[in-house]
């Protein structure tokens, strides 16, 4: 399997392919075949979507998701086609599709933030997301590096299909999991947006320092910085209950 990496790379390749096709097709106002060219190049920009509602979602920014990855990507296509003789000429077609998300992300949580009651404390997150949350580790390895699985389905805020364990699972290893699980997302949730923006541009995505400070309108040094400012948060949030497991998350 690629990894994420690779693939947001390769959706870039394609984009800088086509800018100049896609670019004439708005012009003549060719929706249809606009929408047609673009969208089978997009998935990791689609996953990047769902990645950030889940993280709103989980983190109880937000507890009654209304639209989902496929509804804002879109709105942000739709958004694109209708301006692309405005796309700035500083950012290449990936670069301003992200930065469209990242807008659009923004006004759609915090519309629902405003028009929601937010829920109090990790006892409605252990009732009523624990089975999403064990779907959705992030932690670090043996060597201290932060990480998210890949996404293995697409679907929205809903855990894995279940299939039968090998062997007998270990209780106390389970509940152990549990705590690391809950007590992980408990420490991204306190990052601030936009330095989780930046770090998962930048650390999970692949952008280049300078593309990510494109998409988030800052300077390229800034980038480095607060990445390597989340990712010591989470680890020192990891490391900081004695005796706890400090390996990966299976």
């Amino acid at each position: 399997m690629r990894s994420r990496a690779a693939e947001r790379e390769c959706q870039g390749k394609e984009l800088r392919d086509r800018e100049i096709g896609l670019g004439r097709l708005a012009a003549q106002q060719n929706k249809e075949e606009f929408f047609q060219q673009i969208t089978p190049f997009l998935q990791p920009l689609r996953s990047y979507i769902k990645r950030r509602l889940r993280i709103a979602y989980l983190t109880l920014q937000i507890h009654t998701p209304v639209q989902t990855s496929g509804d804002i990507l879109d709105e942000v296509l739709l958004r694109a086609y209708d301006n692309y003789s405005k796309k700035p000429e500083t950012l290449t077609l990936e670069e301003w599709l992200y930065q469209i998300v990242n807008e659009r992300l923004e006004k759609y949580l915090g519309k629902r933030m405003a028009t929601e009651k937010r829920l109090e404390g990790l006892e409605a997150l252990e009732r009523d997301e624990l089975s999403t949350l064990e779907e959705i580790p992030f932690t670090a390895d043996a060597d201290g590096e932060v990480w998210f699985p890949e996404d293995l389905d697409d679907s929205e805020y809903q855990p894995a299909p279940f299939s039968p364990p090998v062997c007998q699972s270990d209780p106390e290893k389970e509940l152990e999991k549990k705590e690391e699980v809950r007590r992980l997302w408990q420490t991204f949730s306190r990052v601030p947006e936009q330095e989780r923006t930046v770090f998962e541009l930048f650390a999970i995505e692949g952008f280049p320092r300078e593309a990510v400070a494109k998409i988030c309108k800052m300077s390229p040094n800034e980038v480095p910085r607060i990445a390597e400012k989340v990712r010591e948060q989470v680890l020192r949030d990891i490391k900081a209950a004695p005796g706890e497991r400090r390996e990966r998350v299976r």
